[in-house]
């Protein structure tokens, strides 16, 4: 089973799953993936360095369980993550990860390889699109 791996899982059931720090971090708003990328992909600088602290929420699954693995943990032992890692390398960082404001703060919805990907590398801003929120 790979880490893209899980049971499905309904919107209502989802999150009674999603453990508090991500509630608390994330806005609890209906979207869906192939709604974000179809938006237009002209985006302006992201949150960069601002947006580490949302390396340390469990986004990521492991062995078909969800909310598992922290992208930080990924960066501490590669060689546990090597689904996530092939994940982080293939992403492709020339697309914006998609953000909202939520809280006042700017946080991703959806790009977290790509912002992994630029950590490591050093880079310092990501392309970004702001999908929702003020």
């Amino acid at each position: 089973m790979g880490d893209r791996d899980a049971p499905d899982v309904t919107p209502d059931h989802l999150p009674a799953m999603t453990p508090r720090a991500l509630r608390e971090a994330l806005p609890d708003v209906p979207w869906r993936l192939e709604e974000l990328w179809a938006l237009d992909p002209a985006g302006g600088r992201g949150p960069g360095r601002r947006a580490r602290p949302l390396l340390d929420l469990p986004l990521w699954q492991r062995d078909g369980v969800r909310f598992q693995v922290r992208p930080r943990d990924v960066v501490a032992d590669p060689t546990a993550y090597p689904h996530h890692v092939a994940r982080v390398h293939a992403a492709d960082r020339s697309l914006p990860v998609h953000c909202c404001v939520h809280r006042g703060r700017l946080v991703i919805l959806n790009g977290y390889p790509r912002l992994l990907g630029a950590v490591l590398d050093g880079d310092a801003h990501l392309r970004a699109m702001l999908t929702f929120g003020r």
